[in-house]
């Protein structure tokens, strides 16, 4: 079997001539779904709320954090309610794009917008008080996120979720057919992810349980599993997925190069994602670590000069 390089695939990214059966032009096909579209616009606005209600805030947040917030919604919104979502039901890379998309840059950008606090502040007084904080303080819930954001229990979920979707059997190709299997398997990856990416990034004011250090190993070995599912699919001699093997191409790629292409996206931009994580979360160490040097030396300093005095 002749590999096909990622170049060569690019290339013939194009629309076909035969856009198979969607109708108009494919710039024209948002979706426009509540049970997605109501739940993020109540997001951004308890946030936005929120925010203007923090007076007297006890830490800072800078306003970066509000872009990252409002880029990572974003982003959600442009992965399912987009063409792309049109494209994903006839192209496994397109499907690819997608959740990489959804997995690996809007949910990490939403907790780096730290929501939290700005968002109990935007609820409204009842669900704050009378919902949401009788619920906090319930041991299970309590119990089940203290072990759903164990770093051991949030990769072997997302790696779990990850595989039986893809490799289990029929799954993936019920999900393509059936809608409602379709958003669990969406709801699925991005909570999993969350609780991922929760021990990454310090979704202040909560923090991670990893020192640095540890979570470059982490996000190591969450890699691994998104890299072997990404040889699997570049490597495979056939479709993997009858659904995307009956279905009518819109891009100009025939089943088997579509499944390399989408082997290519988990494998290679994914991997790069989290590499480049992995080089945010050491360069955060290295300026901490000499940050606690410093302080450390001119507290010596002072120290001595004490001593010398007496």
């Amino acid at each position: 079997m002749a590999a096909v390089s990622l170049v060569e695939l690019l290339q013939t990214v194009a629309l076909a001539h035969e856009a198979g059966p969607v109708e108009g032009p494919l710039a024209r096909a948002w979706n426009v779904d509540p049970a997605l579209l109501i739940p993020v616009a109540l997001a951004a606005w308890f946030y936005a709320r929120g925010l203007r209600r923090w007076d007297e805030r006890t830490r800072e947040h800078p306003w970066w954090r509000t872009f990252f917030y409002a880029s990572g919604l974003a982003l959600l919104l442009v992965a399912i309610e987009s063409p792309l979502d049109r494209l994903a039901e006839h192209h496994l890379s397109m499907h690819m794009v997608q959740h990489v998309l959804l997995m690996t840059i809007a949910v990490p950008l939403i907790l780096l917008g730290a929501p939290t606090t700005p968002t109990l502040r935007g609820m409204p007084r009842w669900l704050r008080l009378g919902v949401i904080r009788p619920l906090a303080r319930r041991t299970p819930v309590r119990l089940a996120y203290r072990w759903g954001t164990h770093p051991a229990l949030a990769i072997a979920a997302m790696s779990a979720v990850l595989w039986l979707w893809h490799i289990g059997p029929g799954w993936y190709d019920a999900a393509l057919r059936r809608p409602l299997l379709h958003d669990l398997q969406h709801i699925s990856l991005v909570g999993t992810a969350w609780l991922f990416w929760w021990n990454v990034i310090d979704p202040k004011p909560l923090r991670s349980r990893l020192p640095y250090i540890p979570r470059l190993l982490y996000i190591f070995a969450a890699s691994v599993p998104q890299q072997f599912l990404g040889v699997m699919f570049t490597f495979a001699e056939h479709p993997l997925y009858q659904t995307y093997a009956d279905a009518a191409p819109i891009l100009a790629l025939s089943a088997r190069d579509d499944q390399v292409l989408g082997g290519l996206i988990m494998w290679v931009p994914g991997g790069m994602l989290l590499l480049g994580a992995m080089g945010i979360v050491f360069a955060i160490w290295a300026y901490k670590s000499e940050q606690a040097q410093r302080a450390l030396e001119a507290e010596r300093a002072r120290e001595r000069a004490a001593a010398a005095a007496r």
